[in-house]
């Protein structure tokens, strides 16, 4: 069995779905599925974030095999507001919430300045630290950045911190390493040579999986729409990389993944 450490089952390609994928979870071979929250509101009457942090956590208790994290995504980042943080405080005690995020910068969309994404990420970075969970971080076109901030405030990350879709290269591992991060890799080490040295670099005991469903499918789906289910083809994967049997990976990246979530 593996663990997918970070899935948006309630994205608008997948929500139909949601309920059968959940249920199929086991035959698949996924002991569980961490809902990854992004701040954005589905619904059009929706007016604050937090909103779907709620949604993800109603869904996440309903199911026995569900986690959920709560967070504003850089895309959203002008969202971020002090009901949504009012929100996760008031929920400080589910066992359902595992995370804070995701959460981070992102200066390929670049929905937001800079600047918003920056405060928004600090100001979830201090939140994961008062609520004692770890952190669940998006970074895209701005490693320099992501690393001054997080370096620059790594007494906030005593509970964890989890890159999502890490797309770095070795050099970027050890770079990480010193704040003791947990790498996820997704589909795109089934096409991307050069996250092979990354993989590789990384502390067995720091390695999770992952799926990012319903994006980024791993060959040979890619292209098409994602499911938790493809996270075994990821592990797969990682396992030729590592040299190791499918087994073990599953077996560690689950360790790993339970300890980081504390399920």
């Amino acid at each position: 069995m593996v663990i997918d450490t970070h899935a948006h089952l309630l994205d608008s390609l997948l929500r139909d779905r949601a309920e059968e994928i959940v249920r199929d979870l086991k035959k698949d071979g996924v002991e569980y599925v961490v809902e990854i929250c992004t701040g954005f509101a589905n619904s059009p009457e929706v007016v604050i974030a937090g909103t779907e942090a709620h949604e993800a956590l109603t869904f996440a208790e309903a199911h026995d095999n569900v986690y959920c994290t709560a967070g504003v995504h850089p895309m959203f980042a002008g969202t971020y507001s002090d009901e949504f943080e009012a929100w996760a405080v008031a929920h400080k005690g589910s066992k359902k919430i595992v995370a804070i995020g995701e959460c981070g910068l992102d200066y390929y969309h670049m929905d937001f300045p800079k600047d918003v994404q920056r405060k928004t990420f600090v100001r979830q970075i201090k939140l994961a630290d008062k609520l004692k969970l770890p952190l669940v971080v998006h970074s895209r076109d701005a490693f320099d950045d992501m690393f001054e901030i997080l370096d620059e405030h790594k007494k906030y990350l005593c509970n964890g911190l989890i890159l999502h879709c890490f797309s770095g290269g070795a050099d970027e591992v050890n770079r990480f390493k010193v704040l003791d991060a947990y790498f996820a890799f997704g589909g795109p080490i089934t096409y991307k040579d050069t996250s092979a040295e990354a993989v590789k670099t990384v502390p067995r005991d720091r390695l999770l999986i992952e799926t990012d469903c319903p994006y980024l499918s791993p060959v040979p789906f890619r292209g098409r729409i994602n499911e938790p289910k493809n996270v075994r083809i990821v592990a797969e994967h990682a396992a030729k990389i590592l040299g190791l049997t499918f087994d073990k990976v599953a077996k560690l990246t689950s360790e790993n993944a339970k300890r980081i979530f504390r399920i």
